[in-house]
């Protein structure tokens, strides 16, 4: 359950005490000295920490002055004799949580223990509802019923209880699909009807993200790690510990960092930027991309061990497009919903509304359709809502080549940047790709 430093030179009691929290499922390092137990400490880094004030080679209160000033945060504990509660207090001065009298009554160090544990663990909750938005525990509505969508949330339901309750023993899973066809949102469904679903569900996007930030956020840093790190920073990996993390746009990720995300997920422990200690985490981690990643494994871009260790289970989102009827499903439930929004009477699609939207080819695929909706019912007159007010008309479709990747060939490539004017992102966007892929591809294409 935790991981718990016990710093005396009382043998028996040390022995005792390692008993007593090993059957209670913690995990035990004992240090008879302070220097053994900075020893430990490069090494280590616990969830609390029992200290006796009194030391063969130095004084509690000394190392507890100095780990805090080393901004180390777990909890401390004190053991202290009854004639030296001053010292005690002065221990709690110096940055310990909390104290007890020698003889030490095991009854109330385990529920002291267990109390700072749990205090432990709710700061780092908020500190991580302080760095995203909380998603709650409601289970999110993918809407389609067509058969290639079906199929792959079926693979989504049974991952997603693998029959395991611990998080970091549960098998990775691969997310594909164009842009827009909701690999965010099977993520948080996979997470919501699993046995982690009061956990965190952390969301980092590595495409938006600087590469020093990434590593940052993910893994933390430790203070003067770099210019601006005054203080140590735990990573969402840390904190989010006992949930999922989700690592949207994974192919986007720096190959150092890829090297230490694999070793993160090979023995689920790290260390922070700028640190010497493993820290172990208990995480399970769902990927996604729109990239091929094989592909860019192929071009050296991406590490083809990580791959196939992400890959454990891969579900592939269709387009769209490919979905057939759930086209007009997710027009009438979007149209619904923003009628609401904007004050507006329900809508129904005519049959020429309906024959629009079927007949376009949807590049932004679901997160195109709630645009056009939403353009659409605040354009409305008389609440009759035409093919004209939802903005698709007179837009060729692009065409449907693809490579042997199945990526858009050179001929869709360009009818796409025609289209966009030459804008890479508008390009990226109505091919359903980032801006970085796009780039990659123009310029790997040969000249005409």
């Amino acid at each position: 359950m935790a991981k718990i430093l016990i710093i005396d030179d009382e043998h028996s009691l040390v022995h005792t005490l390692e008993m007593e929290l090993g059957d209670m499922g913690h995990e035990c390092h004992c240090a008879e000295t302070v220097a053994r137990a900075l020893e430990i400490l490069e090494k280590l880094d616990p969830d609390l920490a029992i200290v006796d004030i009194k030391l063969p080679d130095g004084d509690g209160i000394d190392l507890i002055r100095r780990l805090r000033a080393d901004d180390r945060r777990f909890p401390i504990v004190v053991l202290t004799a009854f004639a030296s509660i001053p010292s005690a207090v002065k221990a709690m001065r110096e940055g310990a949580d909390d104290y007890v009298e020698k003889p030490v009554d095991l009854d109330r160090l385990t529920f002291i223990l267990k109390r700072n544990l749990e205090t432990e663990r709710i700061k780092g909750r908020l500190e991580l509802y302080e760095r995203i938005l909380p998603n709650g525990r409601s289970v999110p509505e993918i809407i389609g019923k067509s058969e290639a969508l079906q199929r792959e949330l079926e693979i989504a339901r049974r991952v997603a209880n693998p029959g395991v309750g611990l998080a970091s023993a549960m098998p990775t899973v691969l997310i594909t699909g164009e842009t827009g066809t909701g690999k965010d949102l099977l993520a948080k469904h996979i997470h919501a009807i699993g046995p982690l679903a009061s956990q965190p569900f952390v969301h980092v996007d590595c495409a938006a993200l600087p590469r020093e930030l990434i590593e940052s956020e993910l893994f933390g840093h430790e203070r003067g790690a770099f210019t601006d790190a005054k203080t140590a920073k735990r990573g969402l990996l840390e904190i989010a510990t006992d949930g999922s993390v989700f690592l949207n746009e994974i192919g986007e990720l720096a190959l150092d960092l890829q090297s230490k995300l694999l070793t993160m997920l090979e023995g689920m422990n790290f260390r922070r930027v700028g640190g010497t200690r493993d820290i172990k985490v208990n995480v399970r981690i769902i990927a996604a991309t729109n990239a091929d990643l094989e592909d860019r494994v192929a071009e050296k871009t991406f590490r083809e061990d990580l791959f196939y260790r992400l890959n454990a289970f891969h579900i592939h989102l269709p387009p769209i497009r490919d979905r057939g009827d759930d086209i007009l499903l997710l027009a009438e439930h979007f149209g619904h919903k923003l009628a609401g929004k904007y004050h507006k009477k329900p809508v129904t699609l005519s049959q020429e509304v309906q024959e629009a939207l079927t007949a376009y080819h949807w590049p932004g695929n679901v997160r195109e359709i709630i645009h056009v909706m939403q353009r659409a019912i605040l354009l409305q007159e008389n609440d009759q809502l035409g093919v004209e007010h939802l903005g698709i008309a007179g837009i060729p479709p692009l065409a449907a080549g693809k490579n042997s990747h199945g990526e858009p060939d050179r001929q869709r490539i360009m009818q796409a940047m025609r289209q966009a004017k030459g804008n890479v992102s508008q390009a990226a966007r109505l091919l359903g790709m980032t801006r970085t892929t796009l780039r990659r591809r123009l310029e790997s294409m040969p000249e005409a």
